[in-house]
Order: C-alpha cells, then structure tokens, then sequence
C-alpha cells in the first residue's frame, strides 16, 4: 500500500488504526474520492488493494509477525519464532526465558516482544485481524532436512534465484541463523552480484565464501556436500 492510499483510508475516516485494515470492503472504499472514478465507479486502486489484503491473509506467519511492527522484530526472528512456536498464540503465552532461548531472538528482542503483548490495543490488533481472515498459523509442512543446523550465514550481493527474504527464509527453515554482518562467528558467507563490504571482511578475518551454486549445494547437502 502507498503512502497516498493509507492517507486516504484515514483522512477519509475509512479505519481509525493498523486494526481495521483486513476488515476493509469495496463498499468501504467507495466513500472516498482516493478509490472511485470520475464517473462515480470504483477505480482499479481500490479493486487493487482489496486483492492485496485478501492475499496478506494467508501469507506465511512470519510476515504476519513483522507487519505487526514489534520492535527488534525483523523477518530474521520473526522466522525463528515461526518455526519454533507455529502460531501466534503459543508466542503470546510463552515466557521470557522460553523466547530468550530461541537462537535469532535473545534477551532483547523476547522483551521487547513480551512488553507489545501486554498492551491492550495491541492484542487487540490480532484479534481483529484473525476475525478478519488473517491466518495466524503457520500450516503444517512436512520439515526439511536441518542441513544447516549450527549454521550462522551472512548473505551479500544480489542472487539470481533468491530474493533477500527468500534467502534468509532457505537460511533458518534448514536450521542456520541468517545474520546480517560479517563477524568471528560467521560460518559462511554467500556471495551475489555487487557485493558491499561484508566481501572483503569475510576475507580478512578468514570467514568461507560461496558462489550462489556452491550455496544450494550447501542448503542441499550441508557442509559435508561442498
């Protein structure tokens, strides 16, 4: 959604907060100038957007927990809290020390996540978003093999079959932490077109780097297949 289409939805009264978004209709639509044609008829703008939150609905759990915006929570830990707990409700109820101990969460971003959860409005935003059709489960897949398990993999550069959230998401369904700098625990290094500087750091201090087809046969095989 563009700044100028969620400008219109509260300038023309259409939802009062983040909440009310997936309980949007056409009907609703129709009440502001933004969404209708000249002639009164509802423009491709609204049609468009009413398409694009009937497809948010189903997507995976770990988009549903970023777009939530908690803090510290990017797609990263919003992956490994996807994989750990499956739903949104078992991450609710969980305590601290459980959250803490997740690799890719720790101490700050569990806080952070039990402070979000305590605030009415808050789980007020998951509630109106689950009776709107939002999927807040993940649905059961059969597990892949933990190839990476152990694994802390910094991605730079861009990849012919893998978008920045596809990577990361390779990365952390096989059981690898998908980091975002360079460091003396970094087991491997993916390397893209245009790499930035991440490139010359994993060289200095000695860190593995892989072409993008020596990367599937990591996500393939693990170590042992390179």
């Amino acid at each position: 959604m563009g700044y100028e289409a969620a400008n219109a939805l509260l300038e023309d009264k259409l939802i009062e907060d983040e909440s009310a978004i997936f309980s949007l209709t056409i009907s609703d639509l129709k009440k502001s100038k933004f969404f209708i044609k000249k002639d009164g008829e509802i423009g491709a703008n609204a049609e468009k957007l009413i398409a694009a939150l009937e497809g948010a609905k189903a997507r995976p759990l770990w988009r549903i927990l970023v777009a939530l915006s908690i803090r510290h929570v990017g797609p990263t830990a919003a992956q490994a809290l996807a994989n750990r707990f499956g739903n949104i409700a078992d991450i609710e109820r969980a305590t601290l020390e459980e959250l803490s101990d997740i690799d890719g969460v720790g101490g700050v971003i569990a806080q952070s996540i039990k402070e979000w959860f305590s605030e009415k409005w808050h789980r007020n935003i998951v509630t109106k978003w689950e009776k709107s059709g939002v999927l807040m489960i993940d649905a059961v897949t059969e597990k892949l093999p933990q190839t990476l398990a152990g694994l802390t993999i910094v991605v730079t550069g861009s990849l012919i079959n893998f978008t920045r959230d596809g990577v990361a998401e390779a990365i952390t369904s096989r059981g690898g932490k998908s980091a975002a700098s360079v460091s003396k625990n970094t087991d491997y290094l993916v390397v893209g077109d245009a790499p930035g500087s991440k490139f010359q750091k994993a060289r200095e201090i000695g860190v593995p780097v892989l072409d993008e087809s020596r990367f599937k046969q990591l996500l393939e095989s693990g170590p042992t297949g390179l």
